[in-house]
């Protein structure tokens, strides 16, 4: 019959990966639903089999946040942008003894500026090499444009108790052309200040040591 059609249905890698066991995809309209966070570890531990490790996802003294997939630990979690490995850890935190503590990744890339985040849980070390005994976490960020563009967020989280810290974030991002479509460029930078959350926030009649967030300062820039 000449007046039959075909229909070709052409699957997307995202979602060839959301089929795939084991593999959850988080899209930027995704992203866009969620409200504000001071990094991109914040969206990525809401997904199965993800947790934060360190002091400060606890809430208690410390500043290290990592991702950790499966309970694997984050050592054998790798961290990608754009398919490459992250391997330098620019960005530091001030603990309450007042040394540098590094923390993790995922706020290289302002959430504004990705495309979808790739989450695998298990075993990748077959395919992405050491370091990925626990899984992968893929950050695609949004490919430049022939014209300049820019964001900058702003939000303040004041909690209802004064006992606990306010949190301010600042983010920012640009990108555009420097030779036409032959060269592009990107810059991102953050801001981000934690008030001290009181001493005796979680101590029974001040009988304990403080269980609350440290005071924190952290500047990145790429």
């Amino acid at each position: 019959d000449d007046n039959d059609e075909t229909l070709v249905v052409e699957d997307t890698a995202e979602q060839v990966l959301k089929q795939q066991p084991g593999v959850s995809v988080i899209t930027s309209e995704d992203i866009k639903k969620t409200p504000p966070v001071n990094d991109l570890s914040d969206i990525i531990r809401k997904m199965p089999g993800v947790n934060l490790t360190g002091n400060s996802a606890s809430g208690t003294r410390g500043n290290n946040r990592q991702i950790d997939i499966r309970g694997m630990g984050p050592e054998n979690t790798l961290i990608l942008i754009d398919g490459v490995p992250v391997t330098s850890r620019n960005s530091v935190r001030y603990s309450w003894r007042g040394e540098r503590d590094t923390r993790g990744d995922t706020n290289w890339v302002p959430p504004e500026q990705v495309e979808r985040i790739e989450v695998i849980r298990g075993p990748a070390a077959a395919r992405y090499g050491s370091g990925a005994a626990g899984g992968v976490v893929n950050i695609i960020t949004k490919r430049p444009t022939n014209d300049w563009h820019g964001s900058l967020s702003l939000y303040t989280n004041q909690p209802e108790s004064s006992d606990e810290g306010a949190t301010r974030p600042a983010n920012f991002s640009l990108s555009g052309p420097l030779a036409g479509n032959a060269l592009t460029t990107r810059l991102y930078g953050n801001l981000n200040k934690t008030d001290a959350d009181s001493w005796d926030i979680n101590s029974p009649v001040g009988t304990k040591n403080a269980a609350g967030h440290e005071g924190v300062r952290n500047k990145d820039i790429n």
